[in-house]
């Protein structure tokens, strides 16, 4: 039986010698390229198990698992709806499948959706670099808060989030892309509010 499949976290090597590369002002428009698209499909893998969506192993389609609500309450076997497909999962099988894997991302979906829509039409090295930029810079904002809540990299690139965060800050700034200054300013206030020292 076919199984779920859900695109993985980014190596920080990859990303680690893309920015160096920016850096020196030499474009390695392949590995610009390789980046943005892997981080187009782990956008992808968080914008459907965030929706409640999973794209059928077999033949490609998309489709809804449930509601809103409780996936837990799913009755028995899911089938996909294509015409002809006959591939079928249960909740408890697509739950099993991003489970433990970082692909929730309801706190930080601005950022999805605004990667999934802008990175396709960034047609220069440039112009990816800043979407890849302002992707991995941005954070779960808490719906109670309104602040940030945590780093949206860890959900895209390997590592914990503390190491996820150093590396980030390792990074040379990019031109046009986030201030690091205020990016470092929201890291330091979140990590004082998650410490509740603010």
């Amino acid at each position: 039986m076919e199984k779920i499949g859900w695109a993985s976290k980014i190596r920080q090597s990859k990303i680690w010698q893309l920015y160096q590369n920016d850096a020196l002002g030499a474009v390695d428009e392949a590995l610009v390229e390789e980046v943005g698209y892997d981080l187009y499909q782990r956008c992808r893998s968080i914008w459907l198990v965030t929706r409640r969506e999973v794209e059928c192993p077999r033949c490609g389609a998309v489709f809804t698992l449930c509601e809103p609500g409780s996936w837990k309450m799913l009755p028995g076997e899911q089938a996909c709806p294509a015409p002809g497909c006959g591939w079928e999962t249960t909740a408890a099988e697509w739950h099993a499948s991003w489970r433990h894997r970082d692909l929730l991302g309801t706190a930080a979906f601005q950022a999805v959706e605004t990667y999934l829509n802008d990175y396709p039409k960034a047609l220069t090295p440039e112009a990816r670099m800043v979407c890849i930029d302002q992707l991995i810079h941005s954070f779960h904002i808490s719906l109670r808060t309104g602040k940030a809540s945590r780093s949206f990299a860890n959900n895209l690139i390997e590592g914990s989030h503390k190491q996820v965060v150093k590396f980030l800050d390792g990074l040379s700034e990019k031109q046009e892309g986030v201030d690091k200054d205020r990016w470092r300013a929201e890291i330091n206030a979140m990590f004082r509010r998650r410490r509740g020292a603010e």
